[in-house]
């Protein structure tokens, strides 16, 4: 018994990981490189939105589903579509599109100091805000601890 929860958890591990990164690197390339958001590593952004809680019961939920489900061979399929849909992210309208509906919020008043102004959050990072402003044409990149958001 426990092997098959270990081998459902490794096996789950890689197949949803595969599904994760495919995704990702659609939003890097479409999403994040498109608006100039290049000052952040990959990894970083990959590591910080990750769910967790619904990550890890996945691993062992696919896993079991792939090597020990009586219905695996349709799974297979099920998760072939799958690899279909986060490849999606790769073509750039459709990243950009997930882009800006994960992370984008339009119309957003920021004020640093006495300079208010308005623009769009494009990536709130650890340490930075990546704000798009159309009266500028560019993205700009200010600490988080200088703006204050209303």
């Amino acid at each position: 018994m426990i092997y098959k929860v270990v081998n459902s958890f490794f096996i789950g591990l890689v197949f949803v990981s595969l599904l994760d990164f495919l995704f990702f690197i659609g939003l890097k390339l479409n999403y994040f490189d498109a608006y100039g958001i290049n000052k952040e590593y990959f990894n970083i952004i990959f590591i910080d939105n990750q769910n967790f809680y619904l990550l890890l019961p996945s691993f062992f939920i696919v896993g079991y589903l792939m090597l020990y489900c009586r219905f695996s061979k349709i799974f297979d399929k099920i998760y072939i579509l799958f690899i279909v849909v986060s490849a999606l992210s790769i073509y750039e309208p459709v990243g950009k599109s997930f882009g800006e509906f994960m992370f984008m919020k339009k119309g957003v008043t920021f004020r640093v100091g006495k300079v208010t102004f308005e623009g769009d959050l494009l990536y709130k990072g650890r340490k930075y805000l990546y704000i798009y402003r159309k009266d500028l044409a560019k993205t700009i990149k200010i600490k988080k601890y200088n703006v204050i958001l209303s």
